[in-house]
């Protein structure tokens, strides 16, 4: 990953020692010229040189020469080095056989070079320097010193031009030990430019087949990097993907994104079926984009495509990154974030045919945050919002649309009541208006309501270099919320179509009428929600470290309209990290009505050092099935490394996933991987999986 990075450091540190003269009189101001030898330094009148032998020693300042022989010419500003020559300039150290070097301009001619600016060596048949351009002829790259098992890169030739910057290497090849592997394609670059690096992969899937791949990756400047695979299955064709990704920091903002495109010509037998039931084409490709930047601080530009020819080509190709592409979304947005209010312009669009969508074309809205006016302790928050919404299936068919104006209101007044005790009342008014494809519908909304809050805490001098404990804090907080909603007026209330709903909430509900984004189904309802938390802190350094946070809520009553569409929610959030190599998270979310979990979740992270990292996680949506996840690394030395991954879902234990891995790094270089896993009861991956891949470190 790294040689060619250094190799162009190392050119450049060649290029800086020999662009410097070593000066011919010593001043007050330069530093002395100094030959010396073990034995004499005299001058030969034939050619007129002085000689040093043997052990010969020439210095300069930071630049020392050495060898078995050292000849230089006062006239002509030359020195000439022979036998078990060496040459160091600060970190940097080339060794030949012989050397030729003009101190006056810095051009050189060396024979058997080995050259190293730690941690790249090369070794070379004959290197030079004429002209600000260093050429080597027959040249070998490798990092630390040779190994059997070493990559390598061969350059038939290559060239350093100082005076534009600029690498080539052409007849390049990738070698290990003394072997050529492949041929590589010819390189160039500036400085500071990391030109490429390349990774081999193989392995066997049962729906794919065995396949054999590389990939690469090409810094293009400071602030993009394109990458690119290439991988041939047995039983499906070949397989292109490759990717062009940017980051970049500006005064004021950044600028960040990626694109990405995947293609194959699928000759499987059985390519089978995509989410609405028709056959896979043989032609499969997916195009990805993303962008997000900021600009003068407040301006923010985002976007998103995630097209796809079927549903199942990322799934089947890029199998393990599709855990975090499963659903898709298409969007662009600009927004605008003041202080206390923000204004956004969004569009969201179906793009692919195989998935249902909400679309929202266009999506204006303005967010006040609560706001003091026209009393200090009088806040006033303000949302509006003008949005097209338009329901489609997963074959691309509109269901049904509507336009919508919301408009809501929110008035409140904290009140003091003692130290640390607070009330607020509330009252919130909103109005949404629907221009529908018939009749137009319309409704009001009120709502009023009461906070009561209480917060205290405790400070504790105790003190534990164990967990890193340097004084402790207790914050504890407890609330009561009381809401009701009612509708003032509607008018064709039943013609209000639920597009912009919320499907399912895995996180504690809100309670606020102005919280409720997605609201089309919202209906008159009270509710009286209790909370208490708790939170432990303690000094780190300059500032503070959370040991504890947790935090419980209930509601205690809740009715509604519908009488069953809202259920009282017991929730609960906890994170504990008393140290950094312990830490554990969980959320738990309970219809209590029903007796159902809509969410449990817990994990715990133990970490022991570099050498074990042991991962433990439980979770059930829904009421579902319960799972268990098992994570675990371990170091054996510094070249092995083992990891394993282990899921369990149901009373009695089903094994859907597991995994084993072997890391092995011969030597500085090479980084092998070694695959096993199996899926099992999902809806396409009954299968198992073994690969091999090879990371050379050293491009």
């Amino acid at each position: 990953m790294r040689t060619l990075a250094c190799l162009i450091l190392f050119l450049a540190q060649l290029a800086h020692l020999h662009a410097q003269a070593i000066p011919q009189e010593s001043s007050s101001s330069q530093p002395k010229t100094i030959l010396e030898a073990e034995e004499e330094v005299f001058y030969d009148e034939k050619t007129q040189r002085l000689v040093a032998l043997p052990n010969a020693r020439l210095s300069s300042g930071k630049l020392l020469l050495s060898a078995d022989r050292i000849e230089y010419d006062r006239n002509r500003t030359q020195a000439f080095a022979k036998g078990r020559v060496i040459l160091t300039n600060g970190t940097f150290r080339l060794l030949a056989q012989t050397l030729e070097i003009n101190l006056q301009n810095g051009d050189f001619e060396a024979r058997g070079v080995k050259a190293g600016y730690y941690p790249l060596a090369m070794e070379s048949s004959v290197m030079k320097r004429e002209n600000g351009i260093i050429t080597s002829s027959d040249a070998t790259v490798f990092l630390h010193q040779r190994h059997p098992l070493e990559p390598s890169l061969g350059l038939g030739s290559l060239s350093f031009d100082q005076n534009k910057s600029r690498l080539t290497g052409k007849a390049v090849s990738l070698k290990v030990g003394n072997r050529k592997i492949a041929g590589l394609p010819s390189l160039s670059g500036n400085i500071g430019r990391n030109p490429f690096r390349y990774g081999l992969h193989a392995g066997h899937r049962d729906r794919l087949g065995w396949y054999l791949g590389m990939e690469g990756n090409h810094r293009v400047s400071d602030s993009m990097d394109a990458q690119g695979k290439i991988t041939a299955y047995e039983e499906r064709g070949v397989f292109l993907a490759h990717k062009l990704s940017w980051r970049e920091e500006l005064d004021e903002g950044f600028r960040r994104g990626s694109l990405e495109a995947g293609w194959i010509d699928d000759q499987g037998n059985q390519r089978g079926l995509d989410l609405t039931g028709s056959a896979i084409e043989e032609s499969r490709d997916y195009l990805h984009a993303s962008s997000l930047n900021r600009f003068k601080r407040r301006w923010r530009l985002a976007g998103r495509i995630e097209w796809q020819e079927d549903s199942e080509v990322f799934r089947d190709f890029q199998r393990d990154r599709f855990n975090d592409h499963q659903w898709n979304d298409h969007f662009g947005e600009l927004a605008y974030e003041a202080d206390n209010w923000t204004a956004s312009l969004m569009t969201r669009w179906q793009g692919n045919d195989h998935e249902a969508m909400i679309e929202q074309i266009p999506s204006l809205r303005f967010d006040l945050a609560p706001t003091p006016w026209p009393k200090p302790d009088l806040y006033n928050t303000l949302s509006l919002e003008l949005a097209g919404f338009r329901e489609k299936d997963d074959a691309g068919s509109l269901l049904r649309r509507s336009r919508k104006l919301d408009l809501g209101y929110q008035v409140q007044r904290p009140i003091r009541l003692a130290n640390g005790l607070t009330y607020t009342p509330f009252l919130s008014y909103r109005l949404q208006d629907y221009s529908l494809d018939g009749p137009d519908a319309q409704r009001t909304w009120g709502e009023w309501g009461n906070d009561l809050n209480y917060v205290t805490h405790g400070d504790y001098d105790l003190q534990n270099e164990t967990w890193g404990i340097n004084g402790l804090r207790h914050v504890m907080d407890f609330s009561l919320s009381h809401r009701k909603l009612n509708r003032l007026d509607s008018e064709n209330l039943s013609l209000i179509p639920a597009i912009d709903r919320s499907i399912i909430d895995l996180n504690l509900g809100p309670v606020d009428l102005l919280d409720s984004i997605e609201a089309d189904d919202l209906e008159p309802q009270e509710v009286v929600r209790v909370g208490w938390g708790n939170h432990l802190l303690t000094r780190d350094g300059q500032g503070t470290r959370s040991l504890l946070s947790l935090q419980i809520s209930q509601d205690l009553w809740l009715e509604n309209e519908s009488g069953d569409d809202l259920a009282r929610n017991f929730h609960s959030g906890l994170q504990l990290n008393p140290a950094n190599w312990l830490g554990i998270w969980g959320e738990a979310k309970i219809d209590l009505d029903r007796g159902e979990t809509t969410r449990n979740s817990i994990t715990a992270v133990l970490r022991d050092g570099r050498i074990n990292q042991l991962e433990l996680s439980y979770f059930n949506y829904l009421s579902l099935s319960d799972q268990w996840q098992f994570l675990a690394s371990h170091r054996i030395n510094e070249r092995k490394a083992v990891h394993g991954a282990l899921r369990l879902q149901g009373d009695r234990p089903k094994m859907p996933y597991w995994r084993v891995s072997l890391e092995f790094r011969p030597s500085t270089s090479w980084i092998w991987f070694f695959h096993l896993s199996e899926r099992t009861g999902t809806s396409k991956e009954n299968e198992w999986e073994g690969s091999v891949s090879a990371r050379l470190f050293s491009f």
